[in-house]
């Protein structure tokens, strides 16, 4: 069975649903077309190597290739990009008026730890983040060889 954009937006509202909301995203549509989502779904199809028709609206034929062990990638990927997303839109912060203190920072605190634990996850689990180590031979033909003699 492939998966449906709308599959991947109601993972992602119930992850992260009342967090979307409370940063002013939408965090209840997921019907397949909650704008707020495309681009954490864009962006998680790209860096998993699957390339989208429009970065503007991501389909259900962008997503028709995803199988497997790709499938939990997405998710994830997608969940830390929204978790980005809803830090940036995140404005609120503590106020002091007096002897009254309100603590409004700590969503984003909490969002922030989030992804850290994820992006630890991802780099663990599913290896993006991780740098690759290549390794080669170089050869710097010192040693003398016959054809290097002059005879005199």
């Amino acid at each position: 069975m492939a998966i449906t954009r709308a599959n991947v937006e109601a993972t992602l509202i119930k992850r992260l649903g009342q967090k979307m909301t409370a940063a002013g995203l939408d965090g209840t549509t997921f019907s397949g077309s909650n704008t707020d989502l495309n681009d954490p779904i864009g962006t998680a199809l790209r860096t998993i190597g699957v390339s989208v028709s429009d970065i503007s609206l991501v389909t259900n034929s962008d997503l028709s290739g995803i199988t497997g062990e790709q499938i939990d990638a997405l998710l994830d990927l997608s969940e830390l990009r929204t978790l980005q997303n809803i830090a940036g839109n995140l404005t609120v912060v503590d106020q002091s008026i007096g002897p009254r203190d309100m603590s409004l920072s700590q969503l984003s605190n909490q969002v922030e730890k989030a992804i850290q634990r994820l992006t630890e996850r991802i780099a663990k689990v599913h290896g993006y983040g991780v740098g690759s180590l290549d390794a080669s031979v170089i050869s710097l033909d010192f040693q003398e060889k016959p054809s290097d003699v002059i005879n005199a």
